[in-house]
């Protein structure tokens, strides 16, 4: 027992001394993620991504059921040992301290750290802080002609929604993998991103997918319409790349896609691309977003649409109460708009856009 309270007791100050120095050292964040962030993604990311499936998601469901039952079976069979409950009790709490103290050290290894690190749109001068109505008008324009081009080329189902062609998963880290060619970020090692087998779960939380820095698993929902699984979990690659800022993200999503050979990637990060950047023009000018709006082949508004009644039909008190706690999170990582902050991807869409 003393042992696993010593080895928690130092892998505890090990990410606790990481935490403070990240904070409190100018310049430490982007010189230890540099080397830790692809040595922890190759090593722990690696690991589990030998597994198909999320392993994460399956010790949350084990951990539920196997802390309590693990707890009343020491205390059961204490007295047949001929140890007393209490001792039991201190051994079972000092498995639990020895595994919550590595899952921190991971956390901040494989995620708290790179909050601190230089923002990716920073490091590689993309983002121009504002824009003009005119610009933003330019850019909704070549999404919505870049969803016209390739709404023709993806496959589709029997209601004539888009679907993934085979292998999406390996074509995602295959198209992160691209952008380490221009982009050092992104080089190196990047496992596949996994579906979550119980999706339900995140689709009642309203999520496209989730990263876990304990296991290094980029995941995402399988259920949502298919369009969105491509940029979504390249998405969640970045994640595991270090970049955390949820805009910076959904930028990595939408450059992994629409430079990519495949045409559902093509289209995912298109029509990611006009979303987000249609939402804004809407909120400056109606007009304009309506007349951009009308040119969109019909199959890419059935698309639009299945995704709008997917999202609505888990609409209850569990996803905004869920939208709440994350907005809080993300607001406590430095980024002041919560869940507004996605939304800010198009800053760096239309610098890029324009640049290009």
């Amino acid at each position: 027992m003393k042992k696993k309270w010593v080895a928690a007791a130092v892998f505890f100050a090990a990410a606790l001394l990481i935490l403070i120095l990240v904070r409190c050292i100018p310049g430490f964040a982007n010189a230890f993620c540099g080397v830790a962030g692809p040595a922890v993604l190759f090593v722990v990311g690696g690991f589990f991504g030998l597994f198909p499936f999320s392993v994460v998601e399956l010790l949350l469901y084990a951990a539920i059921c196997l802390v309590p039952l693990t707890l009343i079976l020491r205390l059961a069979f204490a007295k047949k040992k001929g140890i007393l409950k209490r001792t039991a009790f201190f051994r079972w709490c000092a498995g639990i301290c020895l595994i919550a103290s590595v899952i921190f050290l991971l956390y901040e290894l494989g995620e708290d750290a790179h909050y601190f690190r230089t923002p990716f749109s920073v490091a590689n001068g993309i983002g121009q802080g504002s824009y003009t109505t005119e610009e933003l008008k330019e850019t909704a324009a070549l999404m919505a002609a870049r969803v016209n081009t390739e709404v023709a080329n993806v496959e589709r189902d029997g209601d004539g929604l888009m679907q993934c062609s085979a292998n999406v998963r390996a074509r995602c880290r295959e198209a992160i993998g691209r952008l380490g060619e221009t982009y050092p970020q992104m080089a190196g090692f990047c496992p596949k991103p996994k579906a979550v087998l119980f999706s339900e779960l995140l689709s009642r939380a309203h999520f496209a997918g989730i990263f876990f820095a304990c296991t290094m698993e980029a995941n995402f929902n399988r259920d949502m319409t298919a369009y969105n699984i491509p940029a979504s979990a390249c998405h969640e690659l970045g994640h595991a790349k270090g970049v955390m800022m949820e805009n910076e993200a959904n930028f990595v999503g939408y450059l992994a896609c629409i430079d990519a050979p495949d045409a559902d990637l093509r289209y995912s990060g298109a029509l990611m691309g006009w979303i987000y950047v249609g939402n804004e023009l809407y909120k400056r000018d109606r007009a304009a977003w309506r007349e951009i709006a009308e040119t969109l082949d019909a199959r890419a508004n059935k698309d639009l649409e299945a995704n709008t009644a997917f999202w609505k039909s888990y609409e209850s008190t569990v996803s905004a109460t869920v939208e709440k706690l994350n907005d809080g999170y993300i607001k406590s990582k430095g980024q002041a708009g919560g869940v507004e902050t996605y939304d800010r991807v198009v800053d760096l869409i239309v610098s890029y856009e324009k640049g290009r």
